[in-house]
């Protein structure tokens, strides 16, 4: 009988972690870019209400503009992020050349509801 019980909490707790958020609403959880830099476009199943970017101790004074398409740009660093806010699933990743010869890594956080997607940014050096 304690088999059975053991059996039973052990299922509950299966479900009860299944139930959470794992694929990060659909936008991709890592993008890497080659030294030269470029543009990648990632897009997910719910709008981001907006973006902010921080390297991995949470450090990064990003500059936020709104051009005239109402498109919010973030740049931070060698990193900028364009999207139109609560239009679209689609999230514009620039990255510029890379030239200090380190590999380098940013975090994208896009605010859904009261958590984020969070994308990996990482360039090669």
């Amino acid at each position: 009988m304690e088999k059975k019980h053991g059996l039973a909490a052990l299922l509950l707790l299966f479900l009860l972690v299944a139930c959470g958020r794992s694929d990060n609403y659909g936008y991709p959880s890592k993008i890497d870019f080659g030294k030269e830099g470029g543009t990648k476009i990632c897009s997910g199943r719910i709008i981001v209400s907006s973006i902010s970017i921080n390297d991995y101790n949470g450090n990064g004074k990003a500059e936020l503009t709104k051009d005239e398409n109402d498109t919010i740009i973030t740049k931070c660093y060698w990193l900028t992020v364009k999207f139109k806010r609560l239009v679209g699933h689609e999230i514009k990743i620039i990255a510029e050349p890379n030239t200090t010869g380190k590999k380098r890594t940013l975090y994208v956080y896009g605010s859904i509801y009261n958590d984020d997607a969070t994308i990996k940014v990482t360039q090669s050096k």
